[in-house]
């Protein structure tokens, strides 16, 4: 089954505002034309001559031929690596709609892959995992664009919106940071204090952070320093 729509950002706004938190922005997979400057050549979208159509015919033909199990490794590789860099950024970002957006974003395009790797005659090229990765990430953004702030707003309707996307928080800290540091930054980016322990926690198991080695007894993490093993301001 393959729907394709268009509209514009505010119509499609308004059309998904009932049902923001029910699942169908999770499901669709999400484009936009970049804005352009003011003044600029006006772009010409979908001049696609006879030499073009001629050029795709053999990928079609591919996609009508294709019958039965058709068993794609690769895309599933990809997708378990996708999985895996987005729960990262979750976790770094401590974005929970960015999260619950994923999930759907990475089954979209391991069936985008599994889709080019059939059209392509069962074979797997590195412009397909280019494609794909590049895809998911431009469905996530334009999702968290145009959807994610009023997400938030229904998630939790007392919640302060926000124009920022959602971004690493352990890049925003020093090299060397206290537990006060990151309960300012929480707050600064409307989030609540009681999950920094949990947060540290979970940086410290993944590797990301460790507590910097202190002469006396060992120190509460709300007494601690920590110092990052990832994302250091030289390596940026």
């Amino acid at each position: 089954f393959n729907w394709n729509a268009s509209t514009t950002i505010q119509k499609g706004q308004r059309y998904f505002s009932k049902v923001l938190t029910d699942g169908p922005i999770s499901r669709i997979n999400f484009c936009t034309i970049p804005e352009r400057e003011i003044g600029d050549e006006m772009p010409v979208y979908g001049d696609y001559n006879d030499a073009y159509r001629e050029a795709l015919k053999p990928y079609i033909e591919n996609l009508n031929n294709a019958r039965g199990l058709i068993d794609c490794p690769e895309a599933f590789q990809l997708a378990l690596k996708l999985k895996d860099e987005n729960a990262e950024f979750s976790r770094l970002s401590q974005d929970r709609v960015y999260e619950n957006l994923s999930f759907r974003a990475n089954v979209i395009a391991y069936l985008k892959a599994c889709v080019l790797y059939v059209a392509n005659g069962c074979k797997w090229e590195p412009e397909i995992d280019e494609f794909i990765r590049w895809s998911e990430r431009y469905d996530l953004y334009c999702k968290m664009r145009f959807f994610g702030d009023a997400i938030k707003r229904a998630n939790d309707t007392g919640e302060k919106s926000s124009k920022r996307g959602p971004s690493n928080m352990l890049m925003q800290l020093p090299d060397e940071f206290t537990y006060q540091q990151v309960i300012d930054l929480r707050v600064a980016r409307g989030m609540d204090k009681k999950g920094t322990s949990r947060m540290l926690g979970n940086w410290k198991e993944r590797h990301y952070i460790k507590v910097k080695d202190s002469d006396s007894v060992p120190q509460k993490f709300s007494s601690s320093v920590f110092i990052k093993l990832k994302f250091r301001k030289g390596e940026q």
